[in-house]
């Protein structure tokens, strides 16, 4: 190593060095044509003023060898947005036409280029690297872009290396050919079809990436260009050093292959879920199948009515059966009523010959006479009961009446008045008149109260006395129009009578008139107003007055007129409305007749105008419809209200008083009317009750001449009571007798007519399968038929068992057909729930069609198994899981201290490089973090493992899939704390610090970036960024980089030229080249360090070019 200027730099070395020789473009950005820069081994200064095109120069080396994701002028455009190379920012199309900027035209938008505007253009890129030896090694890209194109994949790509050197103006010809393979290779260079083989060929060509991974060092390279500001040492060394760790993607594998086995654990639950949804369609199934069969048999057996169906058949059975049976007990029953007849009626025989004997023994004693008076005495005792029920009937009528009647005379007396009653017409006619007077009264009293309290209403509603059918009329002209009711105020709303003239209020109504309820429409407005309202009908006409509204109120009229003594409400037509009252309305307020005659128009209080010769009296009690408000009219419309209640109450009564003496009349009529209709003897009780009591004299008179006529009265009753009774059992017996001879040949009858239809039917072959006449046998018993042969009326129960029957398999059918329907609707809504659920296109809803597919997926459900495994597989899952675990937590605390193995080769590399001195050293430094989340992490990473292990029931294993399904969402990428928990970067804290170069003594502490100046920064940044890409490109332990070019952007300007220099010699002694870009005013720290400088030039058209400024002696001006 030599110790120089710049710092430690590799005096000789056996390894190899490319260097970038020289950068070429054709038709690159500004700069037109082609242009070649060439490069000092050492350090080269590409400097111009802001726009110029030095970053496009730096462009094209990103554009060359960098992957697509890195932006372009990424030192100058930090506050670009979009995707890296797209619309929004610099990109292939824009450099290879040449964009200028953008102009609005007629049709939109105009990019302005220096080249390819309507025709096709071309642009190509080439970098030669040298290595000490002098071999060449030369890369290029280039792009043929049509016309029409608008995105990269409308252009044609070439990529092509050479062993040797090559000059891009050799490719006119081939981009003529849109760069052909063939012509391609004419030139020298060796095409090739893709990125990543372009870029795998410059990496393993210029050792670029020692252990084979190039992208990390390019990727390096690409950031060190764009001059990333980062702040701490920290920052830069996990961005610049450190790659994604092992634990991010184990954490990935570990949540990858939860969600594997959670995915098939879930398909288990589905499968469980979907077995449960389906098993019901079986039991729904058979439900239909053996409704489907009973209603097949139900339909099969036909009726009981028709003798030619299984049910007629069966039912013929029956019937001959049961009704044989009742024929044999009929017969018997027949026979015993017979021989009753006959006995019944010799016993009768024998009572009558008894009565006879006694009734001869009677009247031989006396008893015809005693059964005369027996026989009077009732008559007298009906007739009594009968006169007495016609006296109350009377009482009744005579009550209404206040009237008594004691004998014949007063009876006579009272006919003569109900006659003269009954003639008399006017009576009646004067009561009937009398009330219908007070109900015509009294309605008229509700119908003024009801339009009073409606008037009140409407009074409380409003704050003016305008009359509700104007103000109706209003609004329906107000809505035709488009206005409002306040655009089309009536005068008496806008005036108000003073509270001092309130005296005057009923003469101002009338000195007005027609005026006051006058509708006023702004001028402006009449026009439409008069067109919108013409076919407008309404049945209170309006007037109305067009006005010019916004006059100003100048005026001021006398307090002696009618104007100055009232108030005005502040609108736009108070102006108008002052001077027409003025005008034509301005009355002097007199206060007797005689001084009318004094003034040209006047007014007295009690309302009499007078206009010269002219004038007007009258009208008096009209409504006022002056007024802001209405409290005054609200007042009195109570006290009206409360007037006619009152009269409302009176009448009500007149009613009723009317009422009640049209109702006596009426009721006195109606007793008189019943009255004229009985005669004295029918309702002379005495003259009865006298009757009555003379036979049962002679009753007694009898009885006592001759005491044994009582008991042979008694036994001549009992003989023909007997007899009677004799006479009621032969009338019972042959009723009996009869009804069972009737029924007995009816039931004959019925029996050969039941037999011929049973032959009937079993000649014509029909027969009663088993299913048919189990069935039946079952109805026939719910219906009652087992009792039929038991009842007195066999054949009628018989047939009611059979209505019965006929009823009961109607509800069969229906019974069927609901079970048929209800189990169809029940497949078809699980068919459709469970479709709604899992969605499948091969499977639809028909409960018939889908049934054999649904059925067919239950089985093959329940044939694999696949729902029963699920807690064999938690088990499973559990178990890898928890290994997964396990690799997880070891790989966590592996992975931090491969961080901080990897400081050592960096440290060898600054152990070399002198720091500020000689004497001193730079060295980088880690300090693990300590985290209470983290902490807890970790602890639940091994507490879930032992939970797994410990797990022997379903609760704990449980118990345990769920802990851990909570572990495993913490170590997804998009949970919020995964890259504190999982990205071990996180865990450590990366320092740098300045020691002594013999004892590594601590000197001075490197921690934020920020706190340094400028050039001690800088210094800083080379140190460790230069280390880091050693590291990065594979020589961290070779004497020199094997690939030497680090471009930087808009670096090294911060700092003054000792600092600089420092900068620059730590990059130069770790071996690099250097090819610096910065702006005109900040280049003079950097110039006395570089071997070659090119300034580069733009001119007003927008081309760029580059000036060799100072130069190698081999580098020829162009």
């Amino acid at each position: 190593m030599i110790d120089s200027l710049f710092g430690l730099i590799p005096a000789r070395s056996n390894g190899r060095q490319w260097v970038a020789r020289e950068l070429q473009l054709v038709n690159w950005g500004g700069y037109d044509g082609a242009h070649r820069v060439r490069f000092s081994p050492t350090a080269t200064l590409l400097t111009g003023g802001s726009g110029s095109g030095k970053s496009t120069l730096m462009d094209a080396y990103i554009a060359l060898i960098m992957p697509h994701t890195t932006p372009f002028n990424g030192a100058s455009n930090g506050g670009v947005v979009g995707r890296p190379r797209g619309q929004d920012q610099r990109n292939i199309l824009s450099y290879a036409r040449g964009k200028i900027d953008e102009a609005k035209t007629a049709d939109g938008t105009k990019i302005r280029v220096l080249r390819g505007d309507g025709r096709d253009t071309w642009s190509a890129i080439a970098m030669t690297w040298e290595d000490q030896t002098g071999a060449r090694f030369t890369a290029v890209r280039a792009w043929y872009v049509p016309a029409s194109a608008k995105n990269l994949d409308d252009v044609t790509k070439l990529r092509a290396v050479a062993e040797a050197g090559f000059d891009v103006r050799d490719l006119e010809p081939v981009a003529a050919h849109r760069f052909t393979r063939t012509s391609v290779s004419e030139v020298g260079l060796t095409p090739i079809d893709t990125d990543r083989d372009f870029t795998a060929r410059i990496h393993s060509a210029l050792g670029i990436g020692a252990a084979g991974d190039g992208e990390k060092a390019v990727n390096l390279l690409g950031r060190i260009q764009a001059g990333q500001q980062i702040t701490t040492v920290d920052d830069l060394y996990k961005k610049m050093v450190l790659e994604e760790p092992e634990t991010l993607a184990t954490a990935d594998g570990v949540v990858a292959h939860f969600d594997e086995l959670s995915a098939t654990r879930d398909r288990m639950v589905t499968a469980q879920q979907q077995v449960r949804a389906l098993t019901p369609i079986r039991e729904h199934r058979l439900a239909i199948e053996a409704a489907a069969e009973r209603l097949g048999v139900i339909e099969d057996i036909g009726s009981f009515a028709e003798e030619s169906t299984p049910a007629g058949l069966w039912r013929a059975g029956q019937r001959v059966e049961l009704i044989s049976a009742l024929e044999a007990d009929l017969s018997e029953r027949h026979r015993e009523a017979e021989r009753s007849v006959h006995e019944q009626e010799a016993l009768v025989a024998a009572a009558e010959s008894e009565r006879e004997a006694l009734e001869q023994t009677l009247r031989a004693s006396g008893g015809d006479r005693l059964e005369t008076a027996t026989r009077e005495i009732k008559a007298a005792e009906t007739r009594l009961a009968s006169v007495r029920s016609a006296r109350s009937s009377l009482d009744d009528e005579l009550s209404v009446l206040d009237v008594d009647v004691a004998d014949q005379q007063a009876f006579e007396d009272l006919l003569d008045r109900a006659r003269a009653a009954l003639a008399d017409k006017d009576g009646r006619r004067a009561a009937r008149n009398t009330y219908a007077a007070a109900r015509s009264a009294a309605d008229e009293t509700v119908r003024r109260l009801d339009a009073l309290e409606q008037e009140l209403r409407d009074a409380r509603s409003v704050k003016n006395n305008i009359p509700e059918p104007l103000r109706a009329a209003r609004e329906v002209l107000a809505e035709a129009a488009g206005l409002t009711p306040a655009d089309m105020p009536f005068v008496g709303e806008l005036v108000e009578v003073r509270t001092e003239h309130e005296a005057w209020r009923e003469a101002f109504n009338l000195a007005l008139g027609g005026f006051a309820t006058t509708l006023l429409i702004d001028a402006a407005h009449a026009g439409a107003f008069r067109a919108a309202i013409d076919s407008v009908r309404t049945p209170t006409r309006v007037r109305f007055e067009a006005v010019h509204t916004g006059m100003r109120d100048q005026s001021d009229p006398d307090e002696g007129t009618l104007p100055g003594r009232l108030e005005y409400r502040r609108t736009v037509f108070t102006g108008w409305l002052k001077e027409r009252l003025v005008s034509r309305h301005g009355y002097v307020c007199v206060q007797t007749p005689s001084l009318l005659a004094q003034h040209k128009m006047a007014l007295t209080v009690t309302g009499q105008v007078s206009q010269g010769a002219r004038g007007a009296h009258g009208g008096h009690g009209a409504r006022n419809v002056l007024g802001f408000t209405n409290t005054r009219l609200v007042a009195q419309l109570e006290e009206e209200i409360d007037a006619v209640r009152r009269e409302t109450d009176e009448a009500a009564g007149a009613v009723e008083k009317a009422e009640q003496a049209l109702e006596d009349l009426d009721a006195g009529r109606a007793a008189y009317q019943a009255i004229t209709k009985v005669s004295w003897d029918q309702v002379d009780v005495a003259s009865a009750e006298a009757e009555r009591d003379r036979w049962a004299s002679v009753i007694a008179e009898v009885t006592a001449d001759n005491p044994e006529i009582a008991d042979l009265q008694d036994r001549v009753a009992e003989a023909r009571r007997k007899a009677a009774d004799r006479r009621e059992d032969v009338g019972r017996a042959k009723s009996a007798f009869e009804k069972l001879d009737e029924r007995w040949s009816a039931i004959v009858d019925e029996v050969d007519q039941a037999k011929d239809a049973l032959e009937k039917a079993e000649a014509s072959g029909l027969e009663l399968r088993a299913d048919q006449l189990e069935y039946l046998d079952e109805l026939f018993r719910e219906s009652g038929g087992g009792e039929a042969g038991h009842r007195e009326d066999v054949l009628a129960e018989l047939d009611a068992v059979f209505d019965r029957a006929g009823g009961r398999l109607s509800v069969d059918r229906e019974a069927a057909q609901v079970t048929i329907g209800q189990a169809r609707s029940q497949l078809q809504q699980t068919f459709e729930a469970f479709l709604e659920r899992w969605p499948n296109p091969n499977l639809h809803t028909d409960p018939d069609a889908s049934y054999a597919d649904f059925d067919r997926l239950l089985d093959e459900l329940q044939t694999s198994g696949l729902h029963e495994l699920e807690v064999e597989w938690r088990d499973s899952l559990l178990k890898l899981s928890g290994n997964d675990l396990t690799n997880l937590d070891s790989t966590l605390s592996r992975a931090v201290r491969e961080i901080r193995d990897r400081i050592d080769p960096i440290n060898q590399i600054l152990a070399e490089l002198p720091f500020n001195d000689d004497g001193h050293r730079l060295r980088i430094d880690t300090q693990e973090g300590q985290s209470a989340v983290r902490g807890r992490f970790r602890k639940e990473l091994r507490t879930v493992r032992d939970l797994i292990e410990k797990a022997t029931s379903n609760e704990t294993r449980e118990q345990a899939y769920t802990r851990m399904s909570r572990l495993i969402d913490r170590m997804r990428r998009t949970a919020p704390d995964f890259a504190d928990l999982i990205d071990v970067r996180n865990h450590v804290r990366v320092s740098a610090e300045k020691v002594t170069a013999d004892t590594g003594e601590h000197v001075a502490l490197y921690d934020h970036i920020g706190e340094k100046s400028g050039g001690e920064s800088q210094e800083l940044v080379a140190f460790i960024v230069g280390a880091a890409l050693r590291y990065q490109l594979g020589d961290a332990g070779a004497d020199r980089p094997r690939y030497a070019p680090v471009f930087l952007d808009e670096a090294l300007i911060k700092a003054d030229a000792r600092f600089t220099g420092r900068a620059i010699g730590a990059w130069r002694g770790l071996g690099f080249q250097l090819i610096i870009g910065a702006p005109n005013d900040k280049h003079s720290a950097i110039e006395p360090h570089v071997d070659v400088q090119y300034t580069v030039l733009k001119d007003a058209a927008g081309y760029s070019f580059p000036k060799l400024e100072v130069g190698l002696d081999e580098v020829p001006a162009r």
